[in-house]
């Protein structure tokens, strides 16, 4: 393309976008009115209240008082959460009846 096609050539055409008639449809002022007055004259249909529990209620809430900042002695949180068991087979074996799926089917032993 040379300089003299540059000059000749035409501008580009712009494209517009077509607007489209939205068609809605026609509304009754009064009966959009009575509905709405309708609505606000029903009785009030209140949601139960759900209680929020807390699950783990030792852990920190984020709720602190400046004097507990202060204070130089550190509680331990190393037991918090921990179950001690004195016996094992209190547990139970859920692994008894579990079938091995994949390459091996059987225990392998060394």
């Amino acid at each position: 393309m040379g300089i003299k096609d540059f000059f000749k050539r035409k501008p580009p055409k712009k494209l517009e976008p077509k607007e489209e008639a939205i068609e809605l449809p026609e509304m009754d002022r009064d009966a959009v009115l009575a509905e709405t007055l309708s609505t606000f004259a029903e009785e009030d249909v209140s949601e139960p209240i759900i209680e929020i529990t807390h699950v783990r209620p030792e852990y920190d809430t984020g709720i602190v008082e400046a004097e507990d900042l202060l204070v130089d002695e550190m509680d331990s949180n190393y037991e918090l959460n921990t179950v001690e068991v004195a016996d094992v087979e209190e547990l139970g074996n859920e692994l008894e009846s579990v079938e091995i799926i994949g390459d091996l089917p059987e225990e392998v032993e060394f």
